[in-house]
């Protein structure tokens, strides 16, 4: 069978499974077993799926996301999100403007905790829904801006879209965990300029509201003694990694068992609890060793079919420009990230385009950074946008509601953060130097 034709019918494969609906990974899985058989023979492939697959899942990099995800799990059953919207909504002063920026910094620290975007936006659509539209804010935008201030999970360290794009190219993670906080913070004050300009009002609303009731001292003694867990935590975990006293593995373990400890020593979680939270982390983990399995093989039929270095030498007339690569790169990985979920986005595009990027002298670091960001920007985005749809579905109202607020903000980021990475890549790159 010639081989163009086989390429065709294994993107064909691949495009009409996944707008069918069908699972990524069984879809990856199914089209790289196909095409590997089709272009090699069916004998090729016990001398190589078994070690791909073997291979994909059994890297140290990889056995960390588990941890993490096991540190988020035990923070959000221990309802830390309620204690970080609680006291910001009273240092706010209960005010709209202050709220709405309490709202996107809460999602911000939330986010550096759990890892996961949906959870974060579903969590405060549920919290701060109903006190943002007290404030003032319209229904659709309060459930938008829950959205947008969750999607801030998969920039802000310890991000699972930087553990597999590390995990990929081999770029130390602490470094891209390090680099990524300065767009993020950009990416934030960003969407408190955007909040300022852009929130949508209920005319006639008052700016200013009382507590809907009499605070509870003791309620909020807690609260103020989590967020003080949470930031001794978060302190211990990344200033070590960042100081140098342990790596990233061991910095997730540790902070998985003291996130365990502290939850249970305040009296947060039950026995039950700690249960759902590791079958749930490992579920997740699962699921993302499993995307990761599939994408290895369908790599590996890519590989075979040169297509990485073909685009080394159809783009070879741009490696002399790198911001122009840069920026072509960028609107594909957009594009890619409005049409497939995040992680698919990075396990697939990733690799095709590594040869590329060392080919023109691109920094791997200050890629993956503005990489996982625009990656990022996908969850706000239609057709998929899993976060917007997160926050529609906590909030009940239709996704289209959401979307609008969500693709304005994140439009605005996208220019201003995008271009201020392209052309002041001190912003990613500095601090990562300090480490070295």
């Amino acid at each position: 069978m010639d081989h163009s034709l086989i390429f065709t019918f294994v993107i064909l494969w691949v495009t009409i499974f996944l707008l069918l609906g069908q699972a990524v990974a069984t879809v990856m899985l199914g089209a790289g077993f196909v095409g590997l058989a089709l272009w090699m023979g069916p004998n090729a492939l016990m001398g190589i799926i078994g070690q791909d697959v073997y291979f994909s899942v059994s890297s140290y990099p990889l056995s960390i996301i588990p941890l993490y995800l096991l540190m988020a799990q035990m923070l959000v059953r221990g309802r830390i999100v309620g204690d970080l919207f609680r006291v910001g909504h009273r240092l706010a002063g209960y005010r709209r403007f202050p709220l709405g920026v309490a709202t996107i910094l809460t999602g911000g620290m939330l986010g550096a905790v759990s890892g996961s975007g949906s959870a974060s936006a579903a969590a405060l659509a549920r919290l701060a829904g109903p006190e943002l539209e007290r404030v003032g804010y319209t229904r659709n935008f309060s459930a938008g801006l829950a959205a947008i201030a969750g999607s801030l999970s998969a920039i802000i360290p310890p991000s699972i879209l930087l553990m597999i794009y590390g995990s990929i190219t081999l770029v130390p993670i602490g470094h891209l965990f390090i680099g990524s906080i300065g767009p993020a913070v950009l990416c934030i004050l960003v969407y408190i300029l955007c909040l300022r300009f852009m929130g949508e009002t209920i005319p006639g609303m008052p700016d200013r509201v009382a507590p809907l009731e009499e605070e509870d001292p003791e309620a909020l003694r807690r609260s103020y003694i989590a967020i003080g867990f949470i930031v001794v935590l978060m302190s211990v975990v990344f200033g070590g990694i960042y100081g140098g006293i342990f790596t990233v593995g061991e910095a997730g373990g540790l902070g998985a068992f003291t996130s365990l400890v502290g939850v249970a020593l305040m009296g947060r979680v039950s026995f039950k609890d700690v249960a759902h939270g590791l079958i749930d982390a490992a579920k997740i983990s699962a699921m993302l060793l499993m995307i990761i399995m599939a994408a290895q093989v369908f790599g590996r039929f890519m590989s075979i079919s040169r297509v990485p270095r073909l685009l080394v030498e159809f783009t070879e007339p741009l490696q002399a420009y790198p911001v122009i690569l840069l920026i072509v790169l960028m609107v594909v990985l957009f594009l890619a990230g409005m049409a497939l979920e995040e992680v698919t986005c990075i396990i697939l595009i990733i690799p095709l385009i590594e040869p590329m990027l060392k080919a023109a002298g691109i920094d791997m670091i200050w890629f993956g950074v503005m990489a996982c960001f625009v990656i990022s920007l996908g969850l706000l985005t239609p057709p998929v946008g899993l976060v917007a749809f997160s926050a529609a579905v906590a909030a009940n109202v239709p996704p289209g509601a959401v979307f609008r607020p969500a693709l304005k903000f994140s439009a605005v980021a996208a220019l201003v953060v995008v271009l201020a990475m392209i052309f002041v890549p001190g912003i990613v790159t500095w601090l990562p130097a300090q480490l070295n």
